[in-house]
Parts: structure tokens; C-alpha cells; sequence
């Protein structure tokens, strides 16, 4: 949604991108909640305003029994920044098993699906780590154009793949 380089953009598409968040998840969160999804946020909050931090707290602690969809949102996030952070904090051999008990996504299994909107093929800082074996999906149009639609070409197209991480 928003990386830790996005902050370099016009405070006007910022502004727009932020008060996006605030207002689907002040008039949404009944549907998530009905839809048992799961919302959860990657990234470091600190920089946020007050008022977007509050309703994205909210909106966490509301959905976090939920379970028949989880969504991970990355505002304000860095993959890279994750990596050192989990690093830095990992007070035992540096191995795969310490730096992933130490990742924002430490208490979440591995994105089956990354979907990146704006016509761009690349990852651009996010979870590198965590994207091993995600399927990758890249749609042209822009996140706020992105429909339920778009949605649900995307799950049918994954539910016909055959995922073997690594082997035969």
C-alpha cells in the first residue's frame, strides 16, 4: 500500500492515500468483520499520524480472530529495513529460523498471493523475504481502481496452479 520510499512523493497523493485508508476502514470494517477477514499491518506505524494509527489499531485488534482470509496491508513498510530489524534483534545465531522468528511477520504464514497494482513488475522493497514461493500477480490498474472483480480472477487463476515449493 505504501512503502517507507513512498514518503519522497507529493504530500498531495500521500494525503489522498491516507485519508483512502482512513475512510475504507471507518466504513468497511462491518463487511471485513461479516467476511471473518483478518487484517493485519506490516510495517513501522511511528511515522503515521495519530488518528490514521488509531483506526488501523482498531481495525487489527477488531479482525484478529478472524481466519478465512487473512490480509497483510504494508504501510510504511521496507523490506530491507524489516530484514535489519529482525537481524538486530535476533540475540542467537543468525540462522533462517532467528531471523524469521523476528520478522514483522513472525506470527503469519508465508503470502500464498502479491498482488501489485500500478502496472509495475517488481517487488520494490516488499517482504523479499517472506515472497520465496508466493505466486505473483501484476495488474496494471492503479490500488484504488483495484475491484472485487479483479479480486476474484486472481483467486481462480491460483486455485489452478500446482504449488510444489522447490521439489518435483
Amino acid at each position: 500500500v505504501f512503502s517507507s520510499e513512498n514518503w519522497k512523493r507529493p504530500k498531495n497523493e500521500i494525503n489522498f492515500l491516507f485519508k483512502l485508508i482512513k475512510k475504507y476502514f471507518s466504513s468497511e470494517i462491518k463487511s471485513v468483520m461479516k467476511q471473518d477477514i483478518k487484517i493485519n499491518i506490516l510495517g513501522d506505524m511511528n511515522k503515521l499520524s495519530i488518528d490514521l494509527k488509531k483506526i488501523l489499531k482498531k481495525t487489527m485488534f477488531l479482525t484478529k480472530k478472524n481466519k478465512k482470509i487473512i490480509v497483510n496491508l504494508a504501510i510504511n513498510y521496507g523490506s530491507k529495513n524489516e530484514i535489519i530489524y529482525a537481524a538486530k534483534k535476533t540475540k542467537r545465531k543468525i540462522n533462517i529460523q532467528n531471523i524469521e522468528k523476528n520478522l514483522y511477520t513472525s506470527s503469519m504464514p508465508d503470502p500464498d498471493i502479491l498482488i501489485r497494482t500500478g502496472g509495475h513488475k517488481r517487488l520494490s522493497n516488499f517482504m523479499l523475504w517472506q515472497l520465496a514461493y508466493s505466486e505473483l500477480y501484476f495488474v496494471k490498474k492503479l490500488w484504488p481502481d483495484f475491484r472485487i472483480n479483479d479480486l476474484r480472477k486472481i483467486i481462480n487463476d491460483y486455485k489452478k496452479i500446482r504449488r510444489n515449493f522447490g521439489a518435483i
